[in-house]
């Protein structure tokens, strides 16, 4: 086989959508196989490493522009081992390249554009490079000549830059540190002392949903019930909802925005993102009690239904920004294309959506909420709400019209699961959510990508194509303890244990806490074991890790998830950022009280497992008590309550447990308010 077949062979093994862009461009690409690296060092070429995702719209612009300029791709060709790399297909690559990134440049994001040597040492990083000197920012080939020069001449300075980066990347966090409640309290501070209270969120621009920091809000609210925490969560949540980053015709959230009003997003939706706000809208519906919460849910499984769904379980993992090129165009409107619309009705969109009041990129107007029906019927009339129904008709209309955005069909196992852990989860609270949809998915990603104690992470055309990594087992986790809630069928808790013990066995740090990978490459800067604890905006593996394991500890109680969980936060949470690394304070809040257990001995769907379930709780977990089950739950008082005479239900809080309570709405009564007292922080 010729050289030509080895890097074909190599580009398309994996049939990611975006590593497959390569065979149309004039760069002559790699995938990421070590063939590659073999060749690399052969020929003494250094490697450039793209990183990006199909989702991506710069990762897209660089490729119509920068690697289809034939001086560029010609400089490439010549003198460099080119390598595409898709970030949700190698999530484990990614991060640790956009670690270096971050360390060398202060910059991360996608594309990313790494300079690696054929032994792994990292020369330099950049993310979106020009085709000339535009945008501040240097062309490529001025940085491929850099980069050439010093691969040639400085190869002593490239070793020792690349063992001060891995030092870096491998150094300890911050070593050990006892737990104590009180910096949940500390971490809720941060919340609260950092809050934009102009736009909701935190920070300024680019603004991500700040998911871990309102799942740990929206507990602490629900608890010590201060307005000022209760205020961060409403105004967060309605700022997005209400935002140009939710698509207001369909449903879904896209990834972030780019400006602090919430009104610009990157018009791509990923489904971990939705998956996990989808449960986010859930608690603050269930909180707060604003009907707009529940509509968000609705609406992101409306976009769940009109494109995510795989056929036989599963969900398909991203839809792509551009159309013909054109972010966000399905999106976007003109404002004579709305005018022509709507026709006399415009006056009235304009007012709704705020279409005059802004400078449109493009001069092209992304929908967002900046008056609502109630405010506009009280300005004009009732008749406002009618006339908005014909407005959104003839908008959703027009839109379906147009040629939708590129779904990519991966099935990703962790994000899989995780939107299927909220359909149940929505459904139990809400009334929503396609439940036998996402017990399919979770059949599904456990017959085709679980096998011999391994799981893997991403499944195309009829097969798996990576490895799994530690959020796919947690996020999976979670969901299988999900589904036995609802259907108390003892398969599911079955294959938690099982994906918990891997877990332990896989991941577990010999210092405390979880590698992101079971093993890494020994290829210099990605041989480094990394325990990631930022949340991106979700949840970081350790922290769906701890989580996990804490509401595994709850199901069976087996002391080894909870002391796995223990000596994880012990490790990081003294150099975890209160605000970057929320999840992981959410975690050490669940473990220092553990949040209730609601034990039922009943039949599936009966009176009493029916109102455990539909009773919201932050952080509770429903434990049907079947005989079945009964072979993987090891907690004896537990054991004892179900040897007692059924119907019954008992509460169990981190101290103490109720005497058996048989009526529905007692339950109901009791789930809401026993040992409430132990979790207050206040």
């Amino acid at each position: 086989m010729d050289i030509e077949e080895v890097r074909i062979k190599c580009l398309t093994a994996t049939k990611s959508p975006f590593v497959l862009e390569g065979l149309k461009s004039p760069v002559k690409w790699w995938g990421w196989c070590r063939e590659a690296f073999e060749y690399a060092k052969r020929e003494d070429k250094p490697i450039l490493v793209d990183v990006g995702a199909v989702w991506c719209h710069w990762c897209h612009v660089m490729d119509e522009t920068t690697y289809s300029d034939p001086s560029t791709a010609e400089l490439i060709n010549r003198h460099f081992v080119p390598i595409k790399v898709d970030r949700d297909e190698r999530p484990d690559i990614d991060r640790r390249l956009q670690e270096v990134a971050a360390m060398l440049t202060g910059q991360a994001g996608w594309p990313l554009t790494v300079f690696l040597t054929p032994e792994g040492d990292v020369i330099w990083a950049a993310t979106y490079l020009p085709p000339v000197d535009q945008y501040g920012l240097p062309s490529m080939a001025t940085v491929l000549k850099a980069v050439l020069e010093a691969y040639r001449e400085r190869r002593g300075d490239i070793k020792a830059l690349s063992e001060d980066v891995k030092r870096a990347l491998a150094a300890s966090r911050g070593g050990r540190g006892e737990l104590d409640r009180s910096l949940v309290g500390d971490a809720v501070a941060h919340a609260l002392s950092n809050f934009d209270d102009l736009y909701g969120g935190f920070g300024t621009a680019p603004k991500f949903p700040p998911i871990a920091p309102l799942l740990l809000l929206m507990y602490r609210a629900y608890y010590d019930g201060l307005s000022a925490v209760k205020n961060v969560v409403e105004k967060t949540a309605t700022a997005m909802a209400r935002g140009g980053m939710y698509d207001h015709l369909l449903g879904g959230f896209f990834r972030y925005s780019t400006d602090r009003a919430w009104i610009i997003p990157h018009y791509e939706k990923l489904l971990i993102d939705n998956a996990e706000l989808a449960k986010v809208y859930v608690d603050a519906h269930r909180l707060l009690g604003a009907e707009e919460y529940r509509r968000v849910v609705e609406g992101i499984f409306r976009w769940v239904d009109a494109f995510m769904r795989r056929e036989g379980g599963g969900y398909h993992s991203s839809q792509d920004a551009d159309v013909e090129g054109e972010e966000g165009g399905y999106y976007r409107w003109s404002l004579e294309e709305l005018k022509d619309l709507l026709g006399d009705l415009y006056p009235i969109a304009a007012e709704h959506f705020g279409l005059e009041e802004h400078r449109w990129p493009e001069g092209k107007a992304t929908l967002y909420v900046r008056r609502t029906a109630q405010e506009l019927a009280e300005r004009h009339g009732p008749q406002v709400v009618e006339q908005l129904g014909e407005i959104y008709r003839r908008l959703s209309d027009a839109r379906a019209r147009r040629r939708p955005p590129f779904v990519d069909t991966t099935v990703i196992s962790g994000w899989s699961c995780a939107m299927a852990e909220a359909e149940l989860y929505a459904h139990r609270h809400l009334g929503l959510g396609n439940v036998q949809h996402a017990l399919a998915t979770l059949d599904f990603v456990e017959r085709e990508m679980w096998s011999g104690g391994a799981l893997w992470h991403s499944y195309r055309e009829g097969a798996p194509t990576a490895p799994g990594v530690l959020d796919d087992y947690a996020r999976c986790i979670s969901a299988a303890l999900e589904a036995y809630t609802a259907t108390a069928e003892a398969k599911y808790l079955r294959w938690a244990v099982e994906l918990g013990g891997a877990v332990l066995s896989k991941f577990s740090a010999p210092d405390g806490g979880f590698y992101d990978v079971e093993t890494v490459e020994d290829l210099g800067i990605l041989g480094v074991r990394l325990k990631p604890v930022l949340d991106t905006p979700n949840l970081s593996p350790n922290a769906s890790a701890a989580l996990a394991l804490i509401k595994l500890h709850q199901a069976v109680g087996s002391r080894r998830y909870a002391q796995a969980v223990e000596e994880a936060l012990k490790a990081l949470i003294p150099s975890a950022h209160p605000l970057g690394a929320a999840g992981l304070y959410l975690a050490l809040d669940f473990y220092t009280a553990t949040p209730p257990k609601v034990v039922v001995l009943d039949e599936p769907g009966g009176t009493l497992h029916s109102a455990a379930v539909a009773t919201w709780r932050p952080g509770a977990y429903v434990l049907p008590l079947t005989n079945d089950a009964l072979t993987y739950v090891e907690d004896k008082a537990v054991r004892e309550m179900a040897k007692g005479p059924a119907p019954a239900a008992y509460i169990c809080t981190s101290a103490k447990c109720s005497l058996p309570i048989r009526d529905p709405d007692r339950l109901r009564e009791a789930m809401a308010t026993f040992g409430a007292e132990e979790y207050r922080l206040l």
